[in-house]
């Protein structure tokens, strides 16, 4: 078994030579391990690889749907039926169970198959020394103390201390959420920092965007900080959701009550000397009437059916509880790189000398200038479009149009996109902003290339004009003024004073700290080719451009729909305070007079605040940057402690423990990691926050639906209850048989109460605050409709059974179909007392709903047939009925409704 350790040495080890690590794992870094040696390592450290995520089995899907306390009474009903001979009785409540299974059962193993497909499944292989030379192995095959050779395009399969490194760029969204790639090098680290600014380690599940690297492997498998991220996520349990825990609520609820009522009376009937079968039989009528049989099978449906629907909107529900969490949401964290954000750098902010900050705007994918001066006949602008193109080793893959070949589709296939993130986006701007200077521009022939250097920060090239020779230089703007004699203002060639390079200096200062990346540009004209290897020198200054990680178009809107619902949106990432403001700022997550020092909180600052007794500033702060995955862990309890219900968005490795931890976790489908995708319980595959907006509305109209449902089912079954009730206390008779109430109760629980599940809702439903999650699923104002909808129904179906049996003198077989059919037909109507008491009568959500009317259609012609086919009617024990008991029986079943929506006009919270 491998033994996995995180020594002290090697969590210094950013902070020590790397020549101490050579010695420690002896290695030579010129040759490494031998192979032998990395066999026996191999076999002690184990296989670089994490523990796997165990999926629940099919046993343990089919335990969850059967642990359910309806299930239990409805199991033990049952049994007494097969005890006492009521097969037909007994074999019906099974199939309802088997159904509800079913159902259950086939959803979530579906949605775990789903997941399964999304998983990765190629092998990772890397390039490491063995015996002096380069071989490409299994990533899996890796150990401490191989020498890892890394370049552009590669993943990074364990961690690594750099030992050398040339224009080393690497994306590290995936673990820290920093959206713009990180220039690594070999210089030891003296300060005790964050992961996110150990600029010398390479980190397992990152990727290399530039450059290339030599570094030594220290950690593998579940050692790194991606293993031991999993083994945070391993140790957080998964709470039952709110949906189930009130469900079950309410059941355990509903059984204590009809035990008690099945005791009573059959004590009762027991000292009154009432035949034994008649009291038990009366009892299993009693379970019949009391539990809504059909619940488990609706509810399921009901969020099979959100399932289904969001499905259709790239939104892939794991579980079938996740549905009903989301409309319950209170909280959404979520991250910003590639979740806010798109997760590439674009030009956002031009300076120029004498001119006002200009602001990009993006119009069908073509950029503008906001402020036209800076359009018009500017020789800033122009000057410095053309440096972004000559200056620059990116590729749009626009080569072969260039040359004038056909964009046939092979020649599409053929080209590719490639180089570093910004300067692909400065090509990508200047295109769109003016094709034609793009164009002439890349034809001009380059003779001399000065390429980017970690310790000049500024590269340049020159070109053959038609004019002489064009310098082009950009780099960190403190480097282009270093090299800068003269600056550009608006064409005019002036001096630049060490003064005007301090003012300079301080804008940069100030953009850097709204989280934008600033490069510096110049130029230089001559009318012969340099000799002179560094001819970036004596330039002349044109202005900066800052970059950013753009947001998403949707997601400003959809914050404000979040607002308005009563939702608060947080953002926690592990990118820097400026860059987490600005973005917040631009999706109207944060005011725009939101201050960086005062509403953003860093993670450096977090713990103390999580300390303090009175921490309302947590639970206030929108903004909250470089955290770690651990402090993304202590904000998701902080803020369950507070009763609030939490969801967590995330794409990357280190969002997964919270993504666990949270309600509801919503992982990022494209973008999104396979780790992330794994523990959550949503996936949106189209990466779009709007999705997370569109999953709330569909869980609010859900949770609404099951309330309507549950209120439908339990003001019928009290009604069912009472009437039983009445009848067996005063005249001693069971108005209504089990098989005749399991039948009514097996269409009623399920078509109108299904069809009431899956209605659209109302269209206001984001309009309204989250409710209270501490509310039961059945609040008081819904007790007092279930009590007074259940006694309306009681005294009306009662009513005619006394009324036949008291003045016509009916025998009990017909009232018993008085009773049985007025209360059918009575429970069928009812579902139209479901609609809000602010709907009107005739245009409301229930009678827009078509499934309601077909479900009632149905309904009674499943009645109407059991009452005309001989054999049917001889099972539910039907008799031939009078043209005056069908007026009566009529006349039962229409004045509950009536009556109900007299009550319902006048009462309009009712």
């Amino acid at each position: 078994m491998a033994v996995h350790t995180r020594d002290s040495f090697n969590e210094e080890a950013y902070r020590k030579d790397w020549k101490e690590l050579t010695d420690h794992f002896s290695t030579d870094p010129e040759k490494g391990l031998s192979d032998d040696e990395a066999k026996k390592k191999l076999e002690e450290v184990g296989r670089n690889k994490l523990e796997a995520h165990e999926q629940r089995s099919v046993w343990e899907i089919i335990l969850s749907q059967i642990n359910n306390p309806v299930i239990y009474l409805l199991t033990a009903a049952s049994v007494l039926a097969f005890i006492f001979g009521d097969t037909a009785e007994a074999i019906a409540i099974l199939v309802v169970l088997l159904l509800n299974t079913i159902i259950g059962f086939w959803m979530e193993y579906q949605a775990q198959k789903s997941m399964e497909a999304i998983k990765k499944m190629d092998k990772v292989r890397a390039t490491v020394l063995r015996d002096g030379e380069k071989k490409r192995i299994d990533a899996e095959e890796m150990v401490p103390g191989d020498i890892l050779i890394v370049e552009s395009g590669d993943l990074i399969s364990a961690e690594a201390r750099v030992i050398e490194a040339t224009e080393l760029q690497v994306d590290e969204s995936p673990l820290t959420g920093e959206s713009v790639p990180v220039n690594k090098n070999a210089e030891t680290l003296k300060e005790e920092l964050q992961v996110a600014d150990r600029t010398n380690i390479l980190y397992k599940g990152t990727a290399v965007t530039g450059g290339q690297s030599k570094a030594i492997v220290f950690k593998t498998g579940m050692d790194t900080e991606v293993g031991n991220i999993s083994t945070m996520v391993q140790e957080q349990k998964e709470g039952e959701t709110p949906l189930n825990q009130k469900l079950n609520k309410l059941t355990r609820s509903l059984i204590w009550v009809i035990l008690a009522m099945a005791a009573a009376f059959f004590v009762f009937g027991w000292l009154a000397g009432k035949d034994t079968y008649q009291l038990v039989q009366t009892a299993i009528a009693w379970s019949i009437a009391a539990i809504p049989e059909g619940l488990p099978i609706v509810a399921s449906i009901a969020l099979a059916r959100g399932m289904y629907r969001l499905s259709k909107k790239n939104v892939l529900i794991k579980q079938l509880g996740a549905v009903e969490t989301l409309g319950e949401t209170t909280v959404i964290f979520t991250d910003k790189t590639g979740t806010l954000t798109k997760n590439e750098l674009t030009v956002n902010t031009f300076q120029f000398p004498g001119q006002a900050l200009a602001k990009v705007k993006w119009d069908d994918s073509r950029p503008k200038l906001k402020d036209s001066e800076h359009t018009s006949g500017n020789k800033n602008l122009k000057d410095i479009l053309k440096i972004s193109v000559l200056a620059n080793d990116a590729s749009l893959g626009d080569e072969k149009e260039e040359e004038g070949k056909d964009n046939s589709s092979e020649d599409k296939a053929a080209v590719f996109i490639s180089g570093d993130p910004l300067e692909i986006a400065l090509l990508q701007f200047v295109k769109g902003f003016d094709s034609d200077l793009y164009k002439e521009i890349k034809k001009w022939s380059r003779e001399l290339h000065d390429p980017f250097d970690s310790e000049s920060m500024v590269m340049g090239t020159v070109h053959t004009t038609d004019d002489g020779y064009y310098i082009s230089g950009k780099g960190s703007l403190s480097a282009i003024l270093e090299r800068s004699k003269s600056i550009l203002i608006n064409g005019e060639v002036k001096t630049f004073s060490e003064n005007e390079k301090k003012d300079w200096e301080d804008k940069n200062n100030v953009l850097a700290g709204d989280g934008l990346r600033v490069l510096g540009f110049a130029r230089k004209q001559t009318d012969s080719l340099p000799d002179d290897e560094d001819f970036l020198k004596d330039l002349v200054f044109v202005g900066l451009i800052g970059f950013l990680d753009p947001p998403r178009k949707e997601v400003a809107d959809s914050i404000e729909i979040a607002k308005k619902a009563g939702i608060k949106v947080v953002m926690l990432t592990g990118d820097h305070p400026g860059t987490a403001l600005n973005v917040a700022k631009q999706t109207h997550l944060a005011t725009e007079d939101a201050k960086k020092d005062k509403d953003v909180l860093h993670g450096k600052n977090l713990q103390e605040e999580l300390d303090k007794k009175d921490n309302k500033k947590l639970l206030e702060t929108l903004v909250f940057s470089r955290v770690d995955p651990g402090q993304k862990l202590s904000l998701i309890k902080h803020f369950q402690g507070e009763g609030e219900i939490v969801g967590m968005t995330g794409d990357g490795v280190n969002d997964a423990p919270a993504l666990k931890r949270a309600d509801i976790g919503i992982a990022m489908g494209k973008r999104g990691t396979q780790v992330a995708q794994e523990v959550s319980d949503v996936v949106l595959q189209n990466d779009e926050f709007s999705s997370i907006v569109e999953a709330i509305r569909e869980g609010r109209i859900i949770f609404g639906n099951i309330r309507k449902f549950v209120v439908y089912q339990l003001s019928y079954h009290l009604g069912e209850i009472l009437i039983i009730a009445l009848m067996s206390f005063t005249i001693f008779v069971l108005p209504i048989l089990p098989l005749q109430l399991l039948f009514l109760n097996l269409l009623s629980d399920v078509f109108p109460a299904l069809a009431l599940g899956i209605g659209r809702g109302t269209p206001k439903v984001m309009l309204q605050p989250p409710k209270d999650p501490k509310e039961a699923i059945i609040a008081k104002q819904n007790w007092m409709q279930i009590m007074v909808y259940g006694f309306i129904i009681a005294v009306s179906v009662s009513g005619a059974y006394l009324y036949s049996h008291f003045v016509w003198g009916e025998p009990e077989a017909i009232n018993n179909n008085i009773a049985f059919f007025s209360l059918a037909f009575c429970q069928f109507i009812h579902v139209f007392n479901m609609r809000d008491s602010n709907e009107n009568f005739f245009n409301n959500q229930v009678t827009r709903n078509k499934w309601v009317w077909m479900a009632i259609a149905l309904c009674f012609a499943a009645v109407i047939l059991s009452y005309l086919v001989p054999a049917l009617a001889s099972v539910f024990s039907f008799q031939q009925l009078e043209f005056k008991i069908w007026i009566l029986i009529a006349i039962a079943s229409i004045a509950p409704t009536l009556i109900i929506q007299s009550i319902k006009m006048i009462w309009k919270k009712f």
